[in-house]
Formats: C-alpha cells, structure tokens, sequence
C-alpha cells in the first residue's frame, strides 16, 4: 500500500465512500469505514472513545463489539498510509480512545462555546516525520490546558484552522509552526486572543528528535498552557480593570465559573506571571491587591490557625505600591487601588490616599472602576454624605448582577453598618440577597440588627466553634473595623457579629484587637 503525506488537495467523496491524493491514486472504502470516516471528520480536533465509534457505525440490532474498532482504525490507517506511531490522520489517545487530526473541510462548526483552540498546524506537513510530532504535542498540549481551565472551558484540536473559524468565537488559539533549520527541527507557539486573532504570546523551542522526546515535548506542553492562560488572564484583567475595580477584574473569571472568588487561582496566575515579568509595575499593583485579598478570602482561617503574616504582608503591599506610583499615576484602574492599598497599610497615608483616589477619578472614563473605591476611602474618613453617594452611584451605574455591582453593593451594606443606617442597610441587603442568594451565607451574621439578629443568623452562630468565632472576629476589625477614623464607626462595624458570639461564648471571645473597638465590652 503506497504511503501519502497528507495535502490539502486530498478530497473525500461526499459520501466517504473514496478519496484521491494529489498524486492522482485514489482509495476507495467499505461501509463501515464511510461511517467512521464520515464521525470523525464531524468530530474533528475531539477524543473520540471506542464506544462513540462503535455506536456510530454500527446498525440497530448488530452485535457490538469495542475491539472490532481496533481492527477498523488500522484498516483506514493502511489505506490512508497512516502510521500509528507518526499519525497524519487518526492518533491514538492512549487509555480514551481516536482523535481525527486532518480535515479538507471545516475542522469545528462551530467554536463559539470553545475557550481555546489548537491549531492551526503550519509547516509540519513538509515533511511526514514532524506531523506525527505536532499531533503529539497538540494532545499533551490540550491534556495541560484542560488542567490549567475551568471544567467548563472546553479545548479543541483543529489542525486545519483557517481565521474564518478563528473568528467565530474561541477565547484562545494556539497555532503550531514547525521549520527545520539543518539538522536542527524548532517550533513556535503563537498564541491569540479574541475573534481579532491579537498575539498575546510567543514561545520557541528546539525539538527533540532523539530520545527522550516524549519528556521534552510533555515539559514544553506545560510551559506552553502555563503561558497561554497567564497571557489570556493578564490581558483580560487590563481590559476590564478600565472598567471595574482591579480586585474584581482579578478574581472575576474565577468567580464566573466557579460561582466564588477563587483567590488561589488567581495566586497561582499571578506567581507564573510575576516569575516571568518581576519588574512589571502593573503585575506589582496585581500582587499588592492579591495579598490584600488573601485575607478577604483567607483572613479567618489564617488568623485561626495563626498563619497569618500580616506585618509582612503589609510591608510588601507599602513597598510595591510606593514603587508603582509613578506608573499607576497616570493610570486611574491602578491609582485607586494604589490609594486604597497605601490606606489600609497606614493611616499616615491618608492625606495621600484622598488625593490619588480622588485624582483616578477624575481621570475614570469609565467611572464605575473609582467609583466604589473612592466611597469606601470616605467613608473610612468619616465623610458619611460623600461616601453613601458615591457607593449608590456605584451600584446604578453597574451592569445588573454584574460582580462589579455585588462589589459596590458589598461595600455600601458595610457603609450602612458603620454609620448606623440599619434601615438603609437592610435595604441593601434584602437586594444582595435577591441578587445572589447565595451571599447569604456569608453576610447575615456580620450585617444583620445588632440587637435584634435573624433567626438565620441566630443559627449561623450556634454552627460556630469558639476558635472560629474569635478568628471572624479579628477578620473585621483588620479590614475594616480599624480603617474607620471615627470611633463609633469601628464600634458600628464590629457591633453585630461581636453580639452574636458573645451571647454565646460570653464577653472573653472577643480577641484584642477587636475589643479595643468595643467601649461597652465587660472582659472577663
């Protein structure tokens, strides 16, 4: 059986029933293999499990069975002149089953729900050998980026892309260019983002002809994915922070598809980016805001375990914001947050805090990125009028259900809490909970009535064990309870949560540093 390289003039009949090679030879195939042909190439670019296949192709009634697919495979291999171990057209997915590699007609229908796309495949076809290779690395490829997504966002081989398809809706796409420069054969990773097709990263490396192969290509597969998504998130994170507040542009794709922040996935994203880049000042900002939000996700449980390393933290938060503020200066979505950060460290930078916060947003086209931060600075100044007005706006000026707006609603139930508008803040509260229902759980023991808690809250506190209730408790006074400069907004803001577990525990549960914050508090 002559053995052909596979070439974009190779046609199938419209049946599957043949195909002839651009050297004029034509094959001609059986009934069952048109079915499989013709599943595959519907299929092209997706494991394809021995089952589905037998499934496929074969009649009602007929006795199945999953080894005779086996013996069908090698028979359309033969007659394409397709080898096993340097696939063209049929790979093998070692314990799943086939993946169609080659397709003359679109590889995928329709892309619209796929995040992110292999292929295409270019300059491998030149030379038989390095097919089989792209193949390889395009399903190690997919197995990583499958690891480094969310369970939702689906990957796809399309060896044959064209930027038609491109456009029609993936995240992502990766493209495989091989060359061969004498005796050494490299490849080139070029990785686009959106329907515009924008190169957001490339990445070239020597391959490995020799043994040991399978190891080098599995290690540039994993830097590959690692890159890819690092580049897609950074460049998602710059487009929407012009909008949103960094903290929400950071942690909302995680919260996307996960339906919760995800701060780990966001460290793990940002570690890989700040390795690569250690100088950027905008990955610096990304940093300072992600340990500040360790302890939004985190606090209780670092400050229940005594894992928290607040002092460093903060330390490391003063020293890259301070670095960044010649760049973040001109950059509203950055110097917000820079203002907010430099507050949060030390009280002594108010005055500046103010001035760059209010600074970001007069420059914020966009208005909802300075918006609620700017509310949430005063109100921790004291600035009752200035910071419910800013907060509202905030919240109407966000897209509804947005987390943008859940961000901003958060921190005007806060606002209400600490200056006593428990009308107001119940309000507020009733549209959080009809906006996400599941914030319930975590806002009804800190924001319902002091004095007079919900049975829900009432039963969320009986849940609680001592060491967990003391580690809530310090988790307020350290985010906001001790921001606020008028005492009986630090006393408002630990007020609820404080009553609830006293009743409880009595007044010795209450650790330090939110007793100092509570005047009436008899400690025993």
């Amino acid at each position: 059986m002559a053995k052909h390289t596979p070439d974009r003039s190779l046609r199938f009949e419209t049946d599957f029933s043949a195909a002839r090679f651009d050297d004029g030879s034509t094959v001609k195939f059986t009934r069952l293999e048109r079915r499989a042909l013709e599943f595959f190439n519907e299929s092209a670019g997706r494991i394809l499990t021995r089952s589905q296949i037998l499934d496929a192709v074969s009649a009602p009634g007929s006795e199945k069975n999953d080894r005779s697919i086996d013996f069908l495979i090698n028979r359309i291999r033969a007659k394409l002149g397709d080898l096993a171990q340097a696939p063209r057209f049929i790979g093998t997915q070692y314990g799943e089953g086939y993946v169609w590699l080659y397709s003359p007609q679109r590889v995928i229908a329709d892309l619209s729900d796929t995040f992110v796309v292999i292929g295409p495949f270019m300059g491998a076809e030149s030379f038989g050998d390095m097919y089989g290779g792209a193949a390889e690395f395009a399903q190690l490829l997919q197995a990583d980026l499958r690891r480094s997504l969310q369970p939702n966002q689906s990957v796809a081989i399309a060896p044959c892309l064209t930027s038609d398809e491109r456009a029609s809706g993936p995240a992502l796409s990766i493209q495989l260019g091989f060359f061969r420069d004498l005796a050494r054969a490299e490849c080139v990773i070029t990785t686009r983002s959106g329907k515009g097709g924008r190169i957001i990263d490339v990445h070239r490396f020597e391959l490995n002809e020799g043994p040991g192969q399978l190891a080098a290509l599995s290690e540039q597969s994993r830097i590959v994915a690692q890159r890819a998504v690092a580049a897609y998130w950074r460049g998602a994170i710059s487009d929407a922070s012009v909008a949103k507040p960094l903290p929400v542009a950071i942690t909302e794709d995680s919260y996307r598809n996960r339906e919760a922040w995800s701060w780990s996935a966001a460290d793990s994203r940002l570690r890989i980016m700040r390795a690569e880049h250690p100088d950027d000042p905008a990955l610096k900002i990304m940093w300072a805001t992600q340990l500040h939000a360790k302890y939004i996700q985190n606090g209780a449980k670092l400050f229940r375990s005594g894992a928290d390393t607040c002092a460093d933290d903060e330390a490391e938060i003063e020293r890259l914001v301070l670095e960044t503020l010649d760049f973040a200066q001109d950059r509203p979505e950055y110097a917000v947050m820079a203002a907010k950060l430099l507050y949060f460290v030390n009280q002594g930078y108010r005055d500046l805090a103010l001035e760059l916060a209010k600074k970001a947003h007069r420059a914020d086209a966009s208005l909802t990125s300075t918006l609620a931060i700017l509310g949430q600075l005063l109100g921790f100044t004291g600035d009752e009028d200035a910071a419910e007005r800013y907060l509202s706006q905030a919240v109407e000026l966000s897209e509804d259900n947005s987390q943008e707006q859940i961000y901003a609603l958060y921190m005007l139930i806060q606002a209400h809490g600490a200056f006593g508008q428990r009308d107001k803040q119940a309000a507020a509260l009733k549209r959080m909970y009809r906006t996400r229902p599941a914030t319930v759980v975590f806002f009804e023991m800190f924001f319902t009535d002091p004095v007079s808690p919900s049975l829900r809250a009432r039963g969320m506190a009986l849940m609680l064990n001592r060491a967990k209730a003391t580690a809530m408790l310090k988790q307020v006074a350290y985010l906001s309870a001790r921001l606020y400069a008028d005492p009986g907004h630090r006393e408002n803001a630990l007020l609820t949560p404080a009553n609830l577990v006293v009743k409880r525990f009595g007044p010795s549960v209450v650790p330090e540093e939110a007793a100092i914050h509570l005047p009436g508090l008899i400690r025993l």
